[in-house]
């Protein structure tokens, strides 16, 4: 399914770079805070080194981008650091923030109209999507990771 993915993508003019060592590191922040990865997910990040749109608005966070080292233009969990500077000095408010990005691994970020996400939902593996002003309000939109792949391919979900 990835290489059908990565096929459609291509096709529709992103960007991929593979990954030639097709190995996977998710540094430690990522693995104390993330436990249990969906597999198809996984062996994505481990064949995929990079993924944008042509015009750079739309990406894929890939294993290199949760490094939290480095000088990025976005971090990989920039819309919840968004929320907490919007959140002020409300407690409650940041706790809520913290914890709906506990259980939701971002894993695509977009800038095409305003700032929106797919993540995966720790709870359940399924694709959740979302964006500005309220980050924390999603809404399911694929089953799996693999169901994503499969509904972006049939242009039920368009990035």
């Amino acid at each position: 399914m990835i290489e059908k993915f990565l096929t459609y993508m291509r096709d529709c003019g992103w960007d991929v770079v593979m990954n030639e060592e097709q190995t996977v590191f998710l540094p430690e922040p990522m693995k104390s805070r993330y436990k249990k990865y969906p597999e198809s997910w996984l062996s994505f990040i481990s064949v995929v080194k990079s993924m944008e749109s042509g015009d750079e608005k739309v990406w894929f966070l890939c294993a290199d981008d949760y490094d939290i080292q480095g000088d990025k233009a976005w971090q990989w969990n920039e819309w919840e650091l968004l929320g907490l500077e919007a959140a002020g000095n409300d407690a409650v408010w940041k706790d809520n923030i913290k914890r709906f990005w506990d259980e939701h691994l971002p894993i695509v970020l977009s800038l095409e109209s305003g700032y929106a996400y797919y993540a995966i939902s720790m709870r359940d593996n399924t694709i959740v999507s979302g964006g500005e002003p309220e980050f924390e309000a999603c809404k399911t939109v694929a089953d799996s990771f693999e169901d994503f792949m499969k509904k972006v391919i049939k242009r039920e979900i368009r990035l």
